[in-house]
């Protein structure tokens, strides 16, 4: 199994960073042990969660750093989303696209985080028919194709965060380091 080596610099609350870490290495493991593709809807699963929890990193920073700041959003932006409460996958999307804090991985990024998030909701059976022309069959819902997608997007969303929102340089001793499968 392939895996990258990210040093997390955007992340705000250590003990998410510490759960992050922990996500990160449960999905090798289930990644290394995914004979037959039986893992393969716990690791989109699991690719979803660690992006959520990325995602979100950047709104608890903007909400509560207020003297840290947050690289790369305005003073303006950062109050209004500190004002908001922003808890959900499906929100923390909305709020990134809204203030344009993910433009730099394409067009597409918004509606590949929202395939990423209906797939991961997909834990909840009830949850299975949001994604269109998807069966609801799980081992035609979540092939080896899908898994690759997930762990790509997971990959490239936190590159894009630790290039983009990294905490001041005289921070980074507290950065987070995390291996991540790469498909």
């Amino acid at each position: 199994m392939a895996t990258e080596t990210l040093t997390c610099n955007f992340i705000g609350d250590f003990k998410v960073g510490d759960n992050i870490v922990s996500n990160a290495a449960s999905l090798c493991r289930l990644v290394a042990s995914n004979e037959g593709e039986i893992f393969n809807k716990l690791i989109v699963v699991q690719a979803g969660s660690i992006t959520e929890a990325a995602l979100d990193q950047i709104i608890y920073r903007a909400k509560n750093f207020n003297r840290e700041k947050v690289t790369n959003i305005s003073e303006k932006d950062r109050l209004e989303i500190a004002s908001k409460k922003i808890e959900r996958f499906k929100v923390l999307i909305e709020k990134m696209q809204e203030y344009k804090m993910l433009d730099g991985l394409g067009a597409g990024i918004y509606d590949d985080l929202h395939k990423l998030r209906e797939y991961r909701n997909r834990i909840h059976i009830q949850l299975d028919d949001n994604l269109k022309d998807v069966s609801r069959d799980e081992d035609k819902a979540f092939t080896k194709e899908i898994v690759t997608w997930a762990l790509a997007l997971n990959i490239r969303v936190l590159k894009h965060l630790i290039e983009k929102y990294p905490r001041p340089k005289d921070l980074e001793q507290f950065a987070h380091e995390l291996v991540l499968p790469n498909a």
